[in-house]
């Protein structure tokens, strides 16, 4: 029986976040409208990606990312040279973990660079 995790929808992704108390409603109902690929002064995080990421230990979930190739070769020569002048034996998963996790700890300059590389 496999065990499927339970995943955010849509919505929790995209969903406004919440004004502070006496923020101008206004201003918020703007934002909340401006057409999508509008350009903003300030991105929406949303707040679970703010909180700190503690990964326990345990099963993991088989995920599929499709790489350039010049990328997997990179990622090749990095877990080389992890074995070689660290004598540290990792997976391409295992080195994919970690680089995920702490990418998302700079959500928001991750989200920027993505923002600049998309235009």
């Amino acid at each position: 029986m496999s065990r499927k995790p339970k995943l955010p929808a849509a919505a929790d992704f995209f969903a406004a976040p919440e004004a502070p108390a006496g923020a101008d409603s206004e201003a918020s109902t703007a934002a909340a409208a401006a057409p999508r690929g509008a350009a903003r002064s300030r991105t929406a995080v949303h707040p679970e990606l703010l909180r700190p990421l503690t990964v326990p230990e345990g099963p993991t979930e088989k995920v599929t990312f499709y790489l350039h190739p010049l990328l997997l070769k990179r990622l090749e020569l990095y877990k080389a040279q992890l074995l070689v002048e660290h004598n540290l034996k990792l997976t391409r998963s295992q080195i994919l973990d970690f680089w995920l996790e702490e990418g998302l700890r700079h959500v928001e300059s991750l989200t920027e660079g993505l923002l600049a590389r998309a235009e």
